[in-house]
């Protein structure tokens, strides 16, 4: 477990936020605090803490057609996968499956990520009381999804800045076999070679997600979608150890904390048989950034959910060429998605459903009960579309050199 007692407030080092991954190096590029992550000592008072006066769903805020996904959004028509909308009835034919041995990559070998955290002790009884506190206040609020527009065009910003530095082609048919490591249970992998490479990567859109679902009764919750903001300028705050949603308690820091890890954790499938089953939809893949100085970040991550609302993902930081798996769930009530991330019993990454149908999704880290950061996660283009671009590019640039050629003579 990383040493919280290393920086002031309990906030682990720079090394042991990014041994969370298992892997070497921090995963914040410098050790610099950050003044506006949740819990810091510097976060607002009582008396004008933001969001109080103009939370989601006040008669100035932002319309709801201008919210995230809307069709006035900035770069929206270029948005990765747009016009490749998943459709997961449409497997590759045999004939054209990747070559990909399961045994390669030790799936079902990761145990220890569905096992219970032993500082996640909360009962049930009081899980329930506050998802039932947190759905009721989603209930109360009206045009929860739309996002300020000085935090929208920060993500924009940042996200562009990140898509613009970092270039990733991995997660292709190949690519497997040359990373192994220990899987857990419930993994999209088992999918993978009915696809196209290019599917997990794809964008969906928030009805297609809830339409994916087999819950057998949709939860009213999930009707509106909700883009969670971990920031204290956001609609998830921390205030004097505890956590307030749209200005109004929902539970402790500790609490939030435990609440999050029972999500994350999920009980291994039954049987392989059962696991090889399981049908997965793409969520897309990511650039894991840690502030908006992040721009070109060792660390992508791939997610795909299955019908149940089980959460499977990747993880490989291309700095050390190392891979974990990601496992959790998705919570019908509140929207809320929480990961664990590979045989890690520390630390739980929690974000919003439609966070993860946007271009940037917040994302909250959990270390522990005691302490919390704020990161990113920002859609990357699939490699395809990358070298359709590029080609496009160098296409258009020999014709306009043709062009002056042939005006020069």
């Amino acid at each position: 477990m990383p040493d919280f007692g290393k920086l002031p407030g309990g906030r682990p080092s720079t090394g042991d936020v990014g041994n969370f991954l298992g892997l070497d190096g921090p995963l914040r590029p410098s050790g610099n605090e950050r003044p506006n992550r949740p819990g810091s000592a510097d976060r607002p008072g009582t008396g004008d803490r933001p969001g109080i006066g103009n939370r989601p769903g006040t008669a100035d805020r932002p319309s709801l057609a201008d919210r995230p996904g809307a069709g006035t959004r900035p770069g929206l028509e270029n948005r990765p996968g747009l016009d490749r909308r998943p459709n997961p009835g449409d497997r590759l034919p045999p004939n054209r499956r990747p070559d990909i041995n399961i045994g390669d990559v030790n799936i079902g070998n990761n145990n220890i990520i569905n096992n219970r955290m032993g500082w996640a002790n909360l009962d049930n009884n009081r899980v329930n009381q506050i998802n039932n506190r947190w759905q009721n206040r989603l209930n109360n609020v009206s045009n929860w999804p739309a996002i300020p527009p000085h935090r929208y065009d920060h993500f924009h910003r940042w996200g562009n800045q990140v898509r613009n530095h970092c270039h990733y082609h991995g997660f292709g048919p190949n690519w497997w076999g040359r990373h192994p490591f220990r899987f857990c249970g419930w993994h999209y992998f088992y999918s993978y070679r009915y696809y196209p490479s290019s599917y997990w990567w794809s964008t969906p859109t928030y009805p297609t997600v809830t339409n994916w679902f087999t819950w057998s009764a949709p939860a009213p919750s999930m009707e509106q979608p909700v883009y969670y903001d971990y920031s204290s300028e956001g609609n998830v705050t921390y205030e004097d150890n505890r956590v307030y949603i749209g200005g109004e308690e929902v539970a402790t820091s500790e609490e939030f904390a435990q609440t999050a890890a029972d999500l994350a954790t999920v009980d291994a499938p039954e049987s392989e048989e059962i696991a090889e089953e399981s049908e997965w939809l793409p969520l897309g893949t990511f650039a894991l950034t840690t502030d908006a100085d992040d721009v070109d970040p060792d660390r992508i991550v791939q997610l795909a959910v299955n019908k149940e609302g089980i959460v499977s993902g990747t993880l490989h930081n291309q700095k050390t060429d190392e891979t974990q798996a990601i496992q959790g769930q998705v919570d019908k009530q509140t929207q809320r998605v929480a990961m664990r991330i590979g045989e890690n019993e520390d630390i739980v990454v929690e974000t919003g459903l439609y966070n993860l149908t946007q271009d940037e999704a917040s994302v909250l880290v959990h270390f522990g009960t005691e302490t919390q950061d704020t990161y990113m996660l920002v859609r990357l283009p699939s490699p395809e579309d990358s070298e359709e671009s590029a080609n496009s590019t160098d296409d258009s640039l020999t014709e306009e050199s043709d062009n002056s050629s042939n005006d020069n003579n």
